[in-house]
This record gives structure tokens, sequence and C-alpha cells, in this order.
């Protein structure tokens, strides 16, 4: 029996999808496959469907009969062998009748479904128009219609966690939320407004403020939430750089764990940025090694290296810059000193990385890392690192996640064998 509510989002289906068409598309990607699933969403959808399936025996009903969420086996069209599974309006993704097919993935097979669908009324839909449809009919928000794009994109588990809140309308929730304080203060303040002075009450007013005050907190809230959110769903952009020669293939193959990038003793063994993904505890993180940087050279192909790690610098979230024995002439390390500057007035963040740190004992003063960065960079974090460590590869993903998570470069861990500041 239908209740007052199934009557009420019956109509608002029916007014939303006067003038729609019927759709169909493939959900599952191109190419062969066992199995592949295709759509079909609008008014014509159910006798389309009826023309075209035939079930097996008469335990299953015909498509137009059948209830919402439920399957039949049967012929489609004398292709193929098919499940065929029905979503009844409202109660569907789109709103409408909704009619998934399930068939074999051969690409043939796969062809002769889609255009015996459209043959018989329906047309292929647009990128995107089933959530359009979905938006329309109030089934989703934006917010939603982008979490579905982001679960299909999603490449890492953090990635596909905060997609899927997002898709459930925990963002949506959440501004509904604030929305919906801020409107009663509104009214009360009308309220207020339209008392006598002497009906109007102190205590009613500091009310008004501490209600705005604790509303401004929780959208500075939602809206701090946003880096994280980028983060996650777009994945951590960062860039190695430093002068040729100062270990940064080095960093690059020990976090991604294998050797990515050629290492010598040459300098200017890399040319061109090398970009690689990872996944770091769940979150993506896009990193990518640069030429040599801080450095004048006539080379046509070097400076094109140059010219991209730079193009390369502007885009990312977080910089490590390498910095090791032999630090370099003075000019050659004020040019260095230049370019962190430029990034940091950029407000991009810098982490110093303090390379070859096992040989720091045999380093003069003038040559060692540390002492450079604590003199003339003092403002920007650092850690030691030597790749012949495996704590200080440890200590250097904690500052990544950290970094991520906190938007904070700064640990409570101490070492003696690295140290961030």
């Amino acid at each position: 029996m239908k209740t007052k509510n199934d009557n009420l989002t019956e109509q608002k289906f029916q007014a939303h999808s006067a003038g729609f068409d019927t759709i169909a598309a493939f959900s599952t990607p191109p190419g062969q496959s066992g199995l592949a699933v295709l759509r079909l969403s609008g008014p014509d959808a159910a006798s389309i469907c009826d023309r075209l399936f035939c079930p097996y025996g008469e335990k299953f009903p015909k498509p137009s009969q059948m209830s919402g969420y439920t399957m039949a086996p049967g012929i489609w069209a004398g292709i193929d062998e098919v499940v065929l599974a029905a979503f009844r309006a409202p109660h569907s993704y789109t709103g409408e009748d909704v009619y998934e097919i399930s068939c074999h993935g051969g690409n043939a097979v796969r062809q002769s479904i889609l255009d015996s669908l459209i043959s018989n009324g329906a047309r292929l839909a647009d990128p995107g128009e089933f959530s359009k449809r979905a938006f329309i009919g109030g089934k989703i928000d934006l917010a939603q219609a982008e979490a579905v794009m982001d679960m299909i994109h999603a490449e890492s588990e953090q990635q596909t966690q905060l997609a899927f809140a997002q898709l459930r309308g925990r963002l949506s929730q959440a501004v509904r939320t604030e929305l919906d304080k801020l409107y009663a203060i509104l009214a009360f303040l009308e309220t207020l407004m339209d008392w006598d002075e002497e009906e109007a009450r102190a205590e009613d007013r500091l009310q008004v403020s501490r209600d705005l005050s604790f509303s401004e907190n929780s959208l500075k809230q939602l809206a701090d939430s946003f880096r994280y959110g980028r983060l996650v769903r777009e994945g951590l952009s960062i860039v190695i750089a430093g002068r040729p020669n100062a270990g940064k293939s080095s960093l690059l193959n020990a976090l991604t764990a294998h050797e990515r990038a050629i290492v010598s003793d040459i300098p200017g063994t890399t040319r061109d940025t090398i970009e690689i993904d990872l996944n770091l505890e769940g979150y993506l993180i896009h990193l990518t090694d640069t030429a040599g940087l801080a450095v004048k050279s006539d080379d046509p192909i070097e400076q094109e290296g140059i010219k991209r790690a730079q193009e390369a610098l502007q885009n990312s979230d977080l910089v490590l810059w390498v910095l090791s024995p032999p630090l370099g002439s003075s000019g050659e390390l004020q040019d260095e000193m230049n370019t962190i500057k430029t990034i940091l007035n950029r407000e991009q963040k810098v982490l110093l990385v303090l390379g070859k740190d096992d040989l720091r004992s045999s380093v003069p003063a003038e040559e060692d890392p540390a002492s450079f960065a604590g003199k003339y960079l003092p403002e920007v974090p650092t850690i030691a690192w030597s790749a012949k460590r495996e704590e200080d590869l440890n200590a250097l993903r904690n500052i990544l996640l950290n970094f991520i998570e906190h938007d904070t470069l700064e640990l409570d861990v101490q070492s003696e064998n690295f140290a961030v500041r």
C-alpha cells in the first residue's frame, strides 16, 4: 500500500521527467571483459525491455511487471543470455524507471545490445546524463554528483572513503545543518526587532552573539576541511628539487621503493622531470623528480629540463629541497637560497632534506648542510637524510602523513638520526 509520501514522490518524479526521453549507456568501461552492464533510464524503458527481453519460464514476469530491486534471467533479442535488473520509479538512481542489463563483455555482444536499444527508441546518453537526471529529480545534490565521479576515479583507500562519505551526504548534511542554524538566528533577530525596547532582554542579545560565534567557528572548520579534501581527492603533489648531484633521484627511489630514476655521481644525470604516483598509507601522492636547479647551463636540453622543473615547482603542494655536500660556490648557494625564498614567497611549503647525512662527520663545517640551513634558512623545516638509513625514510613518511592530515611539517618525534625543526 502506497503512503502519502510515496504519492508525493511519484508526483515529483512525473513533474521532473516530463519531456525526458529514454537514454542508454554502458556503466562498465570499454573493452573486452567477462561481463558488461548496460543501463537504460526513462519513460519508455519498460516498454523497450518488454519488446527485447524474453524471461526464462513463467516464473519471471516481463520487464514492465517486475517489481523494483528484482532480477530476471532471460534472452535479449536473440543476442545473448542476460540478467535484467529493475529499479522502478521513483526509487532508482535517476528517479525514473531504470533497467540494468548484465551481458557478456565481448565487443560484438555489447554493441549489438546497445544497437537494439537505440533502434527501439532509446538514445545514447550524453556523458554524465544519468547523474544530471538524478540531480534534476532531486535524488542527489551537486556535492553528491561530484562524489560519483570521485568514486569512479578513486585510486587510493582515502579517496574512496572520502568520496563515499560525500556520496552518502555527509558534506551536504553539514552545510544544511549550519544553514538551518543561521536561519534560526535570523528569525530570532527579526523577532527581537519587533519587540519594544523595554521587552528586549540583554541576555537575548547575548545569546544571538554566542550563536553567531558558534556558527562562525563551525563554518570555519568546514572551510578548513577543504584543503584536506582536495589533497585526498586530487593527491598530494610533491616536487623534489635541488642542485645537480644533490641526491634527488636517490630520494625518489627510496620513497617509491624501486629504482625509478638513474642514480650516478655525474651531475646532470636527470635532465627531464620524472613523475610517479605512489600510495602512502592510503593517500595518493604525485611525486616529481626534477633536473638540477640553481645552475647556469648553455646546454639547450639541460635548459629545457630546468624550465620544466620550474613549472613543476609552481604547481606543487610541497617541495622537498635536497641540500647535500659539497654545497657549491657562494654564488651558487645564493642562487639556491633565492630560489627557495621565491617558493616560500608564493606561500608554498618547503622541507629541506639535508642529504648524505651519513657523511656529515667527515664534512668540513663550511660544507655542512645543517650548519648552512641553520644560519641562512632558519625558518625552513629540515630533516637529516641518508639513503642508507631506514629510520630516515620512516621519519620522512611520517612527516608527509602529518602534512596531509594536519597541514604542518612539524613533528614531536626526535632522534639522534634525524631532526625536524
